[in-house]
């Protein structure tokens, strides 16, 4: 939620500075956190809310202050937070009388060590500081950085939807009712009731908007919408939703209010609703789709890119012919909104309707980027195993953010910890030196240099153990930032629809949610397998190349050193169907996944698994990487997430989708696979191409991100963006618009095959 489609934005800090005066009140009355959370919530809603605009036909859009309360950056913050470079930027340029600006300086002091962000960080346990002294990743040359967030909340929206929130009310009343009985703690109940009251108050604050804006509105149709809206709002506050934009409103002013950014499986949650008033006469078609291409336009309005997930189709539906149906619709709804938000998903398997999957074809086609495609008849089966859970669990796995795998408002997947694994491997060259900041880093791990090793698999080892250095830390930050968070939050929406909370009488993150899982995010492993192709051949095999002349052309970032160079970029490269490289990629991969895998019940999670899942930090990180020894410069991009890197691939189309499935997907909680065509080979070669996709899924493919659009659309989007301003990529697990890209990740996607 960065605000940057905020319809007249607030002017001035008023919100922020009542939020904070209701945080400081909040602590001198209440000792508990969930009294102060709840005070806290009612400062900063409907405060941050926004009126109703001409297009929508559901209510509810929201403006993050630099100061309030969030469950992650793309929410404001995480918990508590402040954004003291807008404060500071607002205190130096921004005019205002001698109060405003004392009250500016007075949010700085007073929020700079309060922020949840600031405490998460400032005390982790002592023996993981070493390797995870800093999370300054995108300036510092580091191998590995925490990152201090909860990502992935998927509450339960159909429960929401078929209880209503006064269904929820008399749930949790219950629950009061048995914990006062038996003499166990009721805060967490009471304040639950009293966020659900909060929530219906927010509900009829929109209602008498909807209805002043319908009494004086001239057009018959547009005061028709919001006649209807008014009475969601005012219906919803009330009983549980009985119609579709009952339901789609419930479902968004929760998700605002949470708040969250990840939107679950939608056809679930709002089929049998749409189903039920298509077949009644209640909506037509075209009403129904009105309603969903607002609720995605109010996604869009978030502006959270690296989230904003949403799912049709796939196994573990209640309701799979609703659904199906419904899925049509919410199809249409992604073809014709074509903005950045939702991540428009699909699980498939082989009873999803032929019509559904056109359609999806149809949607890419048109250069929407969207729907990114999962296998479900791989995918629930590997994550089985890679979870260690039953096959009914499995069926509601999620993709959240940029692609990490949980499941469906019973477990969280967070990524607190990010791995530069090709960072990694010019450390483990040097036995620990890195060379731009003269750090020696990877604390007591025993190292052997390159220069020093006197085989491949001797190197291997070393750089091997000091991934097991850098994993084991982020593990150990994964388990102490639950705990500490558990400590401070109690996250009440979330608690409410997350299973397990209710039952036991504990928040989402002190005990209550059934399953607390992790995800470490990884960064480099194909130029990395690319790297050790080239010191296993180049060095250890052809000796075409000595340890010492690699080791001297990466310190001089091969300036001088062409011909070294061209012998390791003439080395076999990932993405080729060559078993000499993509068996070093899959060796790697499964040491890094089984390694993560591993720590799991070392520290007390009930999983911990890797995610190769890359936004824009194989460029922001690659900027922090010394040359290679794959060939790749100091600083230069590396190769997206699973997928070749840029001009390496060179046997064609079906050689890299062969390579691309090979690493298996049971040892692991999400790999992002991207494939770019251009609009001429869909065009011209449909029949073939889509042939293509189909054995690719059918021998075993997961996943496919496809991205249909012409190299020199790119090239022309660089050179004139005021042109391009409406063309979308897929950067990694994330669509972005191009033009508003940073300028290196720019050339990053240009560089990349396009086929």
């Amino acid at each position: 939620m960065n605000n940057y489609k905020v319809k007249n934005p607030r002017k001035d800090l008023t919100f922020e500075i009542a939020f904070t005066k209701a945080h400081r009140d909040a602590l001198k009355k209440y000792d508990r956190i969930e009294e102060i959370e709840l005070a806290c919530r009612k400062a900063q809603y409907p405060a941050i809310l926004h009126p109703i605009q001409d297009e929508d036909v559901l209510a509810g859009r929201v403006q993050m202050g630099y100061v309030g309360f969030g469950m992650e950056h793309q929410t404001g913050g995480f918990g508590f937070y402040c954004n003291e470079k807008k404060l500071v930027e607002l205190l130096e340029q921004q005019t205002g009388n001698a109060k405003y600006r004392e009250d500016i300086h007075d949010l700085l002091t007073y929020w700079k060590g309060r922020t949840s962000n600031h405490i998460v960080l400032h005390d982790p346990p002592a023996d993981i500081k070493p390797a995870l002294f800093t999370d300054n990743w995108r300036e510092l040359p580091i191998p590995a950085s925490p990152i201090v967030r909860i990502s992935g909340t998927y509450v339960n929206y159909d429960k929401l939807c078929r209880l209503g929130l006064n269904g929820l009310e008399a749930e949790i009343q219950s629950y009061l009712d048995a914990a006062r009985s038996e003499g166990r703690d009721t805060v967490l109940y009471a304040c639950m009731l009293g966020e659900l009251q909060h929530i219906c108050e927010v509900c009829l604050w929109y209602a008498s908007q909807a209805a002043e804006l319908a009494a004086a509105e001239p057009d018959p149709i547009r005061q028709k919408k919001l006649v209807r809206m008014q009475k969601a709002l005012t219906g919803i506050a009330e009983h549980a939703p009985q119609s579709l934009q009952e339901a789609a409103q419930l479902a968004w002013i929760y998700t605002i209010m949470t708040p969250s950014t990840e939107f679950g499986r939608l056809d679930v949650y709002l089929g049998d609703f749409y189903c039920h008033d298509i077949d009644n006469g209640v909506l037509t078609e075209r009403e129904a789709l009105e309603i969903i291409q607002s609720m995605f336009r109010l996604m869009d309005s978030l502006d959270c890119d690296t989230t904003g997930r949403l799912f049709i189709g796939g196994y573990g539906r209640r309701n799979p012919e609703n659904a199906d149906r419904f899925c049509m619709t919410a199809i249409e709804a992604c073809r014709t909104v074509r903005e950045i938000l939702p991540q428009f998903s699909i699980r498939f398997n082989k009873q999803t309707p032929k019509a559904v999957w056109e359609a999806c074809l149809r949607c890419i086609e048109e250069g929407r980027t969207y729907p990114i495609l999962y296998n479900d008849d791989v995918l629930v089966g590997d994550m089985m195993q890679a979870f260690d859970v039953d096959r009914t669990l499995a069926e509601q796995y999620l993709p959240l953010g940029c692609g990490e795998i949980e499941f469906d408002h019973y477990s969280y997947g967070t990524p607190s910890g990010s791995l530069n694994c090709l960072k990694i491997l010019e450390l483990a060259v040097r036995g620990g030196y890195e060379p731009m900041m003269g750090w020696t880093l990877g604390g007591q791990t025993e190292l052997t240099k390159l220069v020093d090793c006197k085989s491949f698999d001797e190197f291997y080892a070393s750089y091997k153990r000091l991934l097991r250095y850098y994993i084991s830390a982020q593990a150990k930050y994964q388990k102490y930032q639950y705990e500490k968070i558990g400590s401070m939050h109690p996250f009440l929406e979330a608690s409410m629809l997350y299973d397990g909370c209710l039952e036991k009488g504990r928040a989402v993150f002190d005990g209550g949610c059934y399953y607390y899982g992790g995800t470490l995010e990884n960064y480099g492993n194909v130029n990395s397998a690319n790297s050790l192709a080239a010191i296993k051949k180049a060095v250890f095999e052809d000796r075409s190349v000595s340890a010492e002349e690699l080791v001297a052309a990466m310190n001089d970032n091969f300036y001088g050193h062409e011909r070294t160079r061209k012998t390791l970029m003439d080395c076999p490269k990932y993405g080729n169907d060559d078993d000499y490289v993509d068996q070093i990629f899959v060796d790697l991969h499964l040491y890094i996944s089984r390694t993560i895998r591993e720590q799991a019940p070392k520290v007390g999670l009930d999983s911990y698994l890797g995610v190769t899942i890359n936004n824009a930090q194989n460029t922001t990180l690659g900027r922090w990487v010394g040359a290679t020894p794959d060939g790749r410069r100091a600083g230069m991009p590396m190769a997206n997430a699973n997928n070749p890197a840029p001009g390496t691939d060179k046997n064609g189309l079906p050689a890299m989708l062969n390579s691309l499935r090979k690493p298996p997907h049971n040892v692991h909680a999400g790999m992002v696979q991207n494939l770019r065509l251009s609009r001429e080979t869909i065009s011209g070669n449909r029949e073939k191409i889509y042939g293509l996709i189909d054995d690719y899924f059918a021998r075993g493919g997961a996943q496919l991100m496809i991205s249909v659009v012409g190299r020199e659309d790119l090239k022309h989007a660089m050179e004139r963006p005021e042109d391009y301003k409406d063309l979308i990529v897929r950067i990694g697990g994330l669509s972005q618009r191009f033009v508003a890209l940073n300028k290196d990740v720019q050339q990053e996607i240009y560089d990349r095959s396009t086929y």
